[in-house]
């Protein structure tokens, strides 16, 4: 969700992807995603993403399998990654 503008995007994502090459497919739709700070709602605070990790290495689990066993759609639930717009003109 980009907090700027208020736009919802979904981007489909493997779980190896890191955050930095999800940013890098969602150049798609934003071409000023660079200029962004990524953060998710981790243990009830915002906790800005490691761009070199993977959303499970911080701490935004897969809960597909949990759905699955649950009896739910495995897409119940989508995390959301809150961009915060950082205005230092990376694109120009």
């Amino acid at each position: 969700m980009n907090m700027l503008t208020s736009n919802e995007d979904t981007i489909y994502t493997c779980q190896e992807e890191t955050v930095g090459e999800i940013q890098k497919r969602y150049l798609e739709y934003n071409k000023h995603s660079e200029s962004y700070t990524w953060k998710a709602l981790v243990a009830g605070e915002f906790q800005t993403m490691d761009m070199t990790k993977t959303l499970e290495e911080n701490a935004v689990p897969d809960e597909t399998e949990n759905f699955y066993e649950l009896g739910l759609d495995d897409d119940f639930h989508v995390p959301t990654l809150h961009l915060y717009f950082d205005d230092d003109l990376t694109y120009a």
